[in-house]
């Protein structure tokens, strides 16, 4: 299960995103720093092909994969109270989600961020830095003392020496490569720009242009980042709808499978992820797996037991048995494969395990 910190300047709408991705109803108010303490939630991962596949198998119980959200209180350019309160739970996160602003409403005001998304970018990833830059500069010169006095330390002093230049002009860490090396250095470090990122422009359920907000956004951040941009109070609103409503609602407006299913393939994306399944008239159940990760690795995502006596795995991409009419039928027809451990993991696989312990 990935972990997501969303953060973001006062009265960007985060709470909102967070409520609109949970289902919670965390406060929110109209003036800034309402959340003073964090909020925890899952955020359950749709799968229209899961949801099929459980049709097709009668399944009794289906699990979606999910996403564990910590919701920050909002971040304060130049101050000092996000990064005395808050910043050790961000360097725990597999991820940073950033709230952009870009809409207009004389209810909330918008003194402390603005409504331009560009700018909130900018400020932001200098808070990162700056966390980041205290660390690494006090890191620097003691890892260069114990290089003096242990030349095997050496590499990793120049390593973390590297990192505090780059910081100290500026820039995230992701703006560099860095070799596996360079990385295990900064281990104990936990550099938070260095964690995959996803901006999320909030902007008004007018919007008429998302696709240049998207490329302005995209045109400040670093490489490799990904930028999406949703309404948040309207994702709230939807979720509050049933499952035929907020069909209806989406596709009224355009807007797909709204905002989750957007945020969660751009967070799979910018972690490296993939789903895979396992499918039958008990239980039909979506995984979560690095992307590269062998058919062992992902035995043991499923449980350890897998994973230590995997003899070979079934395979078949979720869309065939959905065709097929289920798991048994695929089988009959031909239309599984076996694989062995080394076997790479496709996006949408279903997997049965064959295992001996």
């Amino acid at each position: 299960m990935a972990r997501l910190a969303l953060i973001g300047l006062p009265n960007v709408g985060k709470t909102t995103l967070f409520n609109a991705l949970t289902g919670l109803e965390a406060p929110t108010a109209a003036h800034p720093f309402s959340t003073t303490d964090p909020n925890v939630g899952v955020a359950r991962i749709p799968d229209a092909r899961l949801e099929r596949a459980a049709e097709v198998e009668q399944s009794a119980k289906v699990v979606y994969a999910t996403l564990d959200l910590l919701d920050l209180p909002a971040m304060s350019p130049g101050g000092t109270s996000f990064a005395a309160q808050f910043i050790g739970r961000l360097r725990e996160m597999d991820a940073v989600v950033a709230v952009l602003r870009a809409f207009e409403d004389e209810a909330v005001p918008d003194a402390e961020s603005g409504i331009d998304p560009v700018t909130q970018a900018e400020a932001l990833l200098l808070e990162l830095v700056l966390a980041d830059a205290e660390v690494f500069s006090r890191r620097a010169g003691k890892a260069a003392k114990e290089a003096t006095a242990d030349p095997s330390r050496r590499s990793a002093a120049a390593s973390i020496a590297r990192a505090a230049e780059l910081l100290a002009s500026g820039r995230p860490l992701r703006d560099a490569p860095w070799g596996e090396a360079d990385l295990a250095a900064f281990r104990d470090l936990a550099p938070v720009t260095l964690r995959p990122s996803v901006w999320v422009v909030n902007a008004g359920e007018d919007e008429t242009a998302p696709d240049r907000l998207r490329a302005s956004v995209e045109a400040v951040v670093p490489d490799g980042d990904v930028v999406v941009v949703v309404s948040a109070a309207l994702e709230e609103e939807a979720f509050r709808l049933d499952a035929v409503d907020r069909k209806e609602l989406y596709e009224g407006l355009g807007l797909g499978e709204g905002a989750l299913a957007r945020m969660v393939q751009a967070t799979y994306r910018a972690l490296g992820l993939l789903s895979f399944f396992t499918v039958g008239p008990k239980e039909s159940h979506a995984w979560t797996v690095r992307a590269g990760a062998s058919a062992r690795e992902a035995a043991g995502k499923i449980h350890s037991d897998l994973e230590r006596g995997f003899i070979r795995a079934e395979v078949a991409p979720i869309e065939t048995v959905i065709e097929s009419g289920g798991w048994d039928a695929a089988k009959a027809v031909g239309r599984v494969r076996l694989e062995g451990k080394d076997y790479e993991v496709a996006e949408g696989d279903v997997i049965v395990v064959r295992f001996s312990v």
